[in-house]
């Protein structure tokens, strides 16, 4: 889920674990100068494990030349995304006591993203609240039908699109992740 110039940075130093023991891939200064520790799902361990240490630890991960391509790398961070989400709403649909840990951990994220002295926004809010309503496309949205058309879903676990947008693409809004990246 990592944006093409934050891709460009990254080093053999930036696999790391974050304070969860789960596997990420640091970001320095991503979008807006911000820092992001980005998930790596458990599918996917092995093989950025295997990318990020082929080179040193300073070294560059990938090349200029390997960055100069026309790869969809937005296109990419978009399935990413899905499938994330696929990942996360799962997990809380049939581990009992998952969404419960999962809004711990977000909190916490924010927490040392932002501190304690900044208001946390509506968005997030809402999907922290237990039993939170799901995020419903309207029919009269253009989003619906594109929905309808890739065979994508018109409801969305508000909690895993949260997970999604924190984790795997730092936006730290749902209507940024339904909108851009889920349909």
């Amino acid at each position: 889920g990592i944006r093409r110039a934050e891709l460009a940075k990254l080093r053999g130093r930036d696999l790391v674990t974050d304070s969860k023991g789960q596997m990420c891939v640091h970001v320095a200064r991503g979008k807006g100068g911000k820092e992001q520790y980005q998930v790596i799902l458990p599918q996917y361990q092995d093989l950025v494990r295997s990318v990020m240490t082929e080179r040193g630890p300073d070294e560059l991960v990938f090349t200029r030349e390997e960055m100069a391509n026309d790869m969809d790398l937005h296109g990419m961070r978009r399935e990413v995304a899905q499938e994330a989400y696929g990942y996360y709403a799962d997990r809380i649909a049939h581990e009992p006591g998952y969404a419960q840990q999962l809004r711990a951990d977000l909190m916490d994220r924010w927490t040392e993203a932002h501190g304690t002295d900044r208001h946390v926004p509506v968005q997030f809010a809402r999907a922290m609240e237990p039993n939170c309503s799901p995020i419903r496309l309207r029919p009269s949205e253009g989003n619906y039908q594109a929905a309808i058309q890739h065979g994508r879903p018109t409801e969305f676990d508000r909690l895993a699109v949260l997970a999604v947008s924190v984790y795997h693409l730092s936006h730290w809004r749902t209507d940024v992740t339904v909108s851009n990246y889920e349909i």
